[in-house]
């Protein structure tokens, strides 16, 4: 009986853990585009790896300070002499004679330890090493919000491709059910004599391109969903489901209003970014101006020393060291190398200056671009919108006439072939202009 119960308690903790397993491997997560993009600012990788650098920037930052507090060490040091040092001394029972006589001096054993505080009291790299370390950490922290905005728009095109091409298909799964409803129709007028075989193929071959279709869209729907959750930083193990409507991103797409926002480049983070380069390089060209100025180090030591014929360690044979002083560094000839690393830094300093007007110049073209890339993506989307409503139009007129006898399944086939193009073309003109918009609220800082 007690086999019985400690199986059954076995059996219940297996299928306990098999319950877990299942749920952790199939979380499910909700989102709308702007919960999205707050997760991923959080759980992506890109932003995560942005965060530590700025903690290790922070941790630069520390450790740059602290060169310039008091440094303290110890040491200690055993020594055992199996043969004791011999010197040669004058002969002092002779001293005229000029002979010299072999003189041990020392103890079997020395045994110290001292304790040493060195402080910085004036370097002139320490000084700008400051001024760098806090600009480098303004540099980290700039590359976190550059992170946080790329990965917004990268959720961003990713979650409107994601609901277009659920939407894309469903519709070409409708097409797909169509196409293949009236197959079984013309099928039985054809067995029937009501309709030709050439009907028939014609069908056959309609369902066949919307299976191909309806196949080629799944698989863009999977791709696009795990893109998606790969961007947020979700495992590909889980779910996710997205609560905005194709609608709802159609209008984020189609808002014309942001062409009219005024471009700041002192806004966007690579001009900033270019600018705390800039600082950095000077900050260079000051620490190789600094290494032509003398370094003043203070330091303290106190030094205990045992010496005698034997371990005993008695109070009497340990005998105390002390001192203090100051070490002056000043640096006089170097053949030029100082004056050449100098050089150096100066026009990487000037190169700076360069990239951040090349940066100021390159983010207005940038800004124009995207601009007149926006503008074109709506124009193609209402074109697209249009000739799809038309071809939709030709499509059910065509079915009419061909259910009716007045037309023949080869205008039929070549108006849902039509409809396939322009639909594809529909689908992709509204991920263009998602993506337009979205390049649009990076390059205008709205992230």
């Amino acid at each position: 009986m007690n086999k019985l119960n400690t199986l059954s308690v076995m059996l219940l903790m297996l299928a306990v853990i098999g319950i877990e397993k299942v749920h952790a491997q199939t979380a499910s997560h909700t989102f709308s585009l702007e919960q999205a993009r707050t997760y991923a600012v959080e759980h992506s990788y890109s932003t995560r790896k942005a965060v530590l650098d700025q903690e290790i920037a922070e941790k630069k930052m520390k450790e740059t300070y602290a060169i310039g507090l008091p440094q303290i060490g110890a040491s200690a040091d055993f020594k055992n002499f199996l043969e004791i040092p011999t010197s040669l001394a004058p002969d002092f029972s002779d001293p005229s004679s000029g002979e010299l006589v072999p003189i041990q001096f020392g103890t079997n054993y020395n045994l110290g330890g001292s304790v040493q505080v060195n402080q910085l009291l004036f370097n002139g790299s320490y000084l700008v090493g400051l001024q760098a370390a806090k600009v480098y950490r303004e540099m980290s922290e700039k590359m976190v919000v550059k992170s946080e905005r790329e990965i917004k728009d990268e959720v961003t095109m990713a979650y409107g491709n994601s609901i277009v091409a659920v939407e894309n298909f469903v519709t070409i799964k409708g097409n797909k059910e169509y196409l293949e409803q009236t197959l079984v129709e013309t099928k039985a007028l054809y067995e029937s004599g009501f309709a030709k075989e050439q009907d028939v193929d014609q069908l056959t071959i309609l369902v066949q391109t919307a299976a191909i279709e309806f196949n080629r869209a799944d698989r863009l729907r999977m791709i696009s969903d795990n893109f998606l959750k790969f961007t947020m930083g979700i495992p590909s193990s889980e779910t996710i489901s997205l609560t905005d409507s194709l609608e709802v991103m159609v209008g984020y797409g189609n808002d014309s209003s942001i062409v009219n926002q005024i471009f700041d480049v002192n806004a966007h983070i690579d001009f900033l970014i270019a600018l705390n380069n800039q600082d950095l390089q000077e900050l260079n060209l000051k620490n190789t101006k600094a290494a032509f100025m003398p370094t003043l180090n203070g330091f303290f030591q106190y030094q205990q020393n045992y010496q005698y014929n034997d371990l005993s360690l008695g109070s009497d044979y340990w005998f105390p060291t002390s001192v203090w002083g100051l070490q002056l560094n000043i640096p006089i000839f170097s053949s030029g190398e100082r004056m050449y690393v100098k050089q150096q830094a100066d026009l990487n300093w000037q190169k700076s200056q360069i990239d951040t007007k090349m940066a100021e110049e390159g983010l207005m073209v940038e800004f124009l671009t995207k601009k007149s890339e926006y503008q074109f993506a709506i124009e193609q989307y209402k074109n697209s919108k249009n000739n799809l409503e038309l071809v939709q139009k030709v499509v059910n007129k065509e079915t009419i006439k061909y259910h009716e006898g007045m037309s023949s399944s080869l205008n039929l086939a070549n108006a849902q072939i039509q409809f396939f193009q322009i639909q594809g073309a529909y689908v992709q003109s509204i991920m263009q202009m998602i993506n337009a918009r979205s390049a649009m609220d990076r390059i205008l800082s709205n992230y």
